[in-house]
């Protein structure tokens, strides 16, 4: 006959397997093809056959385009649109196939310049969100006032359990190289994972960076720069449980 304690004790283990199964059996992972597209120019049917060509389901898109030009590239891709939020010559946009839960467009301060935002919350399911943000750097700010404006309004701004995309355009390379040594211990860069296909580095992207974070909540599993003009990521992404 099997003793009290051994009872008990086979009792707390199938509870435990009973917790753990479902937990195992709630949603899985969900993967994404994330894009970021600058200086993206031609007829909007060029951009979105471009977007088509790699499946993006998430596009962080800067063109010197007015909003006709994006509304169109948004209904060709089928994706939904955020912005633009103009910045001078330049106009920042986001699409993508997920619900829309929230947008802003705003500028920052960063030291004696600026950073321009285009920033959207999207709903994976109702436990995990995706932050898509598209920064821009004015010619006058220097690296350092950049990632310390970033990181405060990523800090205060975005959810504690959304992962985060971020499509970063310096002024020069040299700026984009010294905001990602910056940030790298905040953000994973997309060029650095997996298979770089066609990429020999990120210096190959002029001075576009594309990055995502927190590692713990979603992980790159592939990045590659396209070949041709426009500079070009692509990154297959994995948001977690």
């Amino acid at each position: 006959m099997m003793s009290r304690r051994v009872a008990g004790v086979a009792v707390v283990l199938a509870l435990a397997s009973y917790g753990c199964a479902v937990r195992l059996g709630g949603p899985g992972p969900e993967t994404f093809r994330a894009v970021a597209l600058v200086d993206a120019t031609g007829e909007p049917g060029e951009v979105a056959a471009r977007l088509q060509g790699v499946e993006a389901d998430m596009v962080l898109l800067a063109a010197p385009a007015d909003s006709a030009w994006f509304a169109e590239v948004a209904r060709r891709t089928q994706l939904t649109l955020s912005g633009p939020n103009r910045t001078g010559g330049t106009a920042l946009a986001l699409l993508g196939r997920l619900k829309v839960l929230g947008d802003t467009a705003l500028s920052l301060a960063a030291g004696p310049g600026r950073l321009h935002v285009m920033d959207a919350l999207y709903e994976v399911d109702k436990n995990r969100h995706l932050d898509l943000m598209l920064i821009q750097m004015s010619d006058s700010t220097p690296a350092r006032d950049a990632v310390r404006a970033l990181l405060s309004y990523y800090a205060t701004d975005v959810g504690g359990t959304a992962a985060v995309l971020v499509a970063l355009q310096a002024p020069t390379v040299a700026a984009a190289d010294s905001a990602a040594l910056l940030l790298r211990s905040a953000f994973g860069n997309v060029l650095g994972c997996g298979e770089a296909d066609g990429a020999a580095g990120p210096q190959d992207a002029g001075a576009l960076r594309f990055f995502y974070g927190p590692q713990a909540r979603i992980q790159c599993e592939r990045g590659r720069l396209l070949a041709g003009s426009p500079p070009t990521i692509v990154g297959r992404v994995v948001v977690g449980r």
